[in-house]
Parts: C-alpha cells; sequence; structure tokens
C-alpha cells in the first residue's frame, strides 16, 4: 500500500470561512495537532521560576462509584524535550489532561481548565458553575473512542453514567506542583505511548504499522439554536431554491448575518444573546464549557452554548482495518464523513471522540477518490453545498430557515500539552 510523507498538523481553529482549509489534511490527521514527548518536568531555582500554580477540583459520581480529581497544575514551567541535543523550553500548563480508572476499568478523563492569571473560586473569577470537558471511555487500556459530556444536558440525560458534582480552582505553591507530580501524577492512565507519541523522541513521530489504534482525544458535536425573527429574515431570503433541510449559507447570506451581529449595537439576535456569544475564542473547553446561560467560562464570561449533539466522523486512523484499508461499509460511501451528526433526544448533552491529535509516519493513504471530497451529514442527510463558496465550508450552516447549526471540535490536548 502507498504511504504518505509525515506532516505535521496545527491545531484545528473552527475559524468562519476557514472550513475548506481542514480539508487538505489526510483523514486521519484532519483535526490533528502534535503533542510532544516531555523528557522531564521541571522548574528552574526560585528567583528564574516564572511559573504560577493552583490546584483544580472536580467531583463525579460514576455508577455510584465516587471519583474526586485534585489535581495541582502549573503554568508557564520549564520543561526539557528531546530536538537534536536536550532543549527546555516554557510551557503553558501541565497537566492540560487527567484521567482515572473506574472499577469497572473504563476511564474517565478531565480536561484541566485554564486559570493562569490568578483566577480563582474564591477571588469570583472562576465561576461558580465552571463546567469541565470530561469524556469517558470504555476500556483505560484502549481508549480508542470514546463519549464526551460537552453540556451541561449531558448530566440529565437517561444515558448518563456521571453525575457532577463540583468543580473549584484555588491557589497551590510550587512545592504542591512538584509534591502532586512525585505522588499523584502517575495514577493518570493516559501516557503519551497511549496518545501516540514516541516515548524516545518527540521529533521521531511514530511509523505505521498494523493494527496501530492510539487515544481518541478530539472530539465533534454540533450546537443547534433556534433562530429568532430578526435573523431568520435575513436566512430565509438566503435559502436554497430547492429546499434542502440542511445547508451552508452563501456569502451574501453570511455577510448579512455578520453585518447585524457585529454592527455598532451588537443586537442579541438568538435566544436573548449576542450572536457571536455563541462563537468559540478556540476549543471548547479550554476555560470550561458554556451553559446556556452566560458566566460558566472562566474569562469569557459571554459565552453561551444551545443544544448540542454528538458527530462521528470517518476520518481517524482507527477506523481503518488492523490491515490499514478502509472497512467494508466506509468503501461503499461516496465520500467519506467530515462530520455526521445525530440530532436526537437520547443523545442530546454528548459529543463522540473518535479522532486522535497525532502525526504518523508512513499511514496508509486514503483512496483517490475520496480526496478533498468530504461530507457534511445531519441524521444521514448531507448538508447541501449549492452556495457554499468553497465546497465543505463548516463554521455555521442552517436548518431549513429554523435554525442555526455551529460545528464543535474539542481539543483535549495541543501541540503544547503536556501530561
Amino acid at each position: 500500500m502507498k504511504t504518505f510523507p509525515s506532516l505535521i498538523f496545527g491545531s484545528v481553529v473552527v475559524l468562519l470561512g476557514l472550513g475548506l482549509m481542514l480539508l487538505f489534511s489526510q483523514p486521519w490527521l484532519v483535526f490533528g495537532a502534535l503533542m510532544s514527548f516531555t523528557k522531564s518536568v521541571k522548574v528552574t531555582t526560585p528567583g528564574e521560576d516564572r511559573g504560577y500554580y493552583y490546584r483544580f477540583r472536580a467531583s463525579y459520581d460514576y455508577k455510584g462509584e465516587p471519583l474526586d480529581f485534585d489535581i495541582v497544575v502549573g503554568c508557564r514551567v520549564k520543561i526539557t524535550t528531546y530536538k537534536d541535543n536536550d532543549r527546555t523550553v516554557e510551557v503553558g500548563v501541565v497537566p492540560t489532561l487527567f484521567g482515572l480508572k473506574t472499577r469497572d476499568q473504563h476511564g474517565v478523563a478531565v480536561q484541566v481548565p485554564q486559570a493562569c492569571k490568578g483566577e480563582t473560586t474564591q477571588n469570583g473569577r472562576v465561576p461558580k458553575t465552571l463546567l469541565p470537558l470530561v469524556v469517558t471511555y470504555q476500556r483505560a487500556d484502549e481508549p480508542w473512542s470514546g463519549v464526551a459530556y460537552a453540556s451541561e444536558d449531558a448530566y440529565n440525560n437517561p444515558r448518563s453514567e456521571l453525575k457532577f458534582l463540583g468543580s473549584t480552582i484555588a491557589r497551590a505553591t510550587r512545592e504542591e506542583w512538584q509534591a502532586w507530580r512525585e505522588t499523584e501524577a502517575g495514577k493518570n492512565f493516559i501516557t503519551y505511548e497511549v496518545l501516540g507519541i514516541n516515548p524516545a523522541n518527540m521529533w521521531d513521530f511514530p511509523r505505521w504499522k498494523p493494527g496501530l489504534r492510539v487515544m481518541a482525544s478530539q472530539c465533534l458535536s454540533i450546537s443547534r439554536v433556534k433562530l429568532s425573527d430578526a435573523v431568520r429574515t435575513v436566512v430565509t431570503s438566503g435559502w436554497p431554491p430547492s429546499k434542502p433541510s440542511y445547508w451552508f449559507p452563501d456569502e451574501r447570506t453570511r455577510q448579512s448575518l455578520w453585518d447585524i451581529a457585529y454592527g455598532p449595537n451588537k443586537p442579541p439576535l438568538i435566544d436573548g444573546n449576542r450572536f457571536q456569544d455563541f462563537l468559540e475564542s478556540g476549543s471548547p473547553g479550554l476555560n470550561g464549557l458554556a451553559r446556556r446561560e452566560p458566566g460558566a467560562v472562566i474569562f469569557f464570561s459571554r459565552q453561551v452554548e444551545g443544544d448540542v449533539y454528538p458527530a462521528h466522523t470517518d476520518l481517524s486512523i482507527n477506523r481503518l482495518e488492523p490491515t490499514g484499508e478502509l472497512a467494508a461499509e466506509m468503501r461503499a460511501k461516496e465520500r467519506l464523513d467530515y462530520s455526521a451528526a445525530e440530532i436526537k433526544p437520547e443523545l442530546r448533552g454528548f459529543a463522540f471522540c473518535d479522532s486522535s491529535i497525532v502525526s504518523i509516519n508512513g499511514a496508509p493513504q486514503w483512496p483517490p477518490k475520496y480526496l478533498y471530497r468530504n461530507a457534511n451529514r445531519v441524521n444521514g442527510e448531507a448538508i447541501s453545498e449549492q452556495l457554499a463558496k468553497y465546497g465543505t465550508n463548516y463554521s455555521i450552516a442552517f436548518e431549513r430557515d429554523e435554525y442555526i447549526i455551529f460545528l464543535r471540535i474539542y481539543e483535549l490536548a495541543s501541540s503544547f500539552a503536556k501530561l
């Protein structure tokens, strides 16, 4: 089977008008961002230490089993990585992701909310409604796919295995961080090996081998919000003549919406909130998840969320057969799915985690007929690209002239993330 050279892909940020750029990635790397291996984590002498430290606590009930996360986080700490000779660099947050095994050997991982500028629960800069992003895996030792609790609705869902009991952030010290790393960091079931990172040299990417699997560290969902009358007027005029159920807007409709949303008054347009309050500044969950009411996200206090529904993707190395071939059901498709969302009441609040963050040398190349021909679907129906200037231009889409749909991509780690 032919192979392609290794590529390093940056973090995917869902920005308006940049949907096409996502299509130029290889299918199992399309959401990818390389995560480096840490040789050691250390800080320099106290006089040189620019680090800031905080303690993040979050409590859950998993099928009657208490799960308590008590994590001391370091910001701007010094780490040493392998590249040519040992090189010490300053990184943002350590750790960014922490997972605990349950009694039934499932895995529950929490993304640590970033609070590196003095935000604490006590001083009010961390909301009491802080909602961390959590992912559950059927097997902690084989976390190849997962389900993310992507909104408050997930915990009220009959399918929920978790109860969220609350979270806090408090100031910590360098000594507490070092002590935590010595005694508690090893309880994290997530390792660089599980993530698919070469433990010997971060710059020497792992090579493809038959049956290779890596941790599902990126998740997909859509956020669905009913349009107000003010927005519906603009959307109705831009609805294609064929009246598809799901469709991407043309540039005129997009610009008209932007002119209203970002005009001098910036009026509330959707559920009493501004349009931009539904747009994510980065990967959802980095500062906690938005809720229906504003005030839940650290720093970005106006962010809100709609009805969240999960989406699968075909573009994952974990979807390949052990031989590296596409599965029969995937080969039968005219296009592979970039996203396939399911709007079902029993799935509200969740996101599906299928893809990974890693770059793999020699990974199998997808068949030529699928190059740059991805599909986006809702309940099995393709989102119409009739008016989309750049084809799959996914930042927003519409359901008839009644709802707006935002794509959500959750990155559990980034190229600067450390465990």
